[in-house]
């Protein structure tokens, strides 16, 4: 697969992610959540963002780990709203 550039990356991966963040049934399924946790975490990371961005996407990462760790414990997803 071929690498993108710098600058286009991350909008892709953002994308992405919120592709996944929007379909019903990617809170349920962990393979969804475990993706959606590391391209949010990715993003964070990301110097090509703004600060503000990746607190926003550091926190929804938190969020939708604890989706997961709640879907494992049988208890259903965490709300991330």
């Amino acid at each position: 697969m071929r690498e993108l550039p710098d600058f286009l990356e991350p909008q892709a991966l953002l994308a992405g992610t919120l592709c996944l963040m929007s379909c019903p049934q990617s809170g349920e399924a962990p393979v969804f959540v475990r993706r959606i946790v590391a391209n949010l975490e990715k993003l964070a990371g990301h110097p090509a963002l703004s600060a503000e961005m990746r607190t926003v996407c550091r926190r929804l990462a938190a969020q939708w780990e604890e989706r997961l760790a709640g879907t494992a414990g049988g208890h259903g997803p965490a709300s991330v709203h």
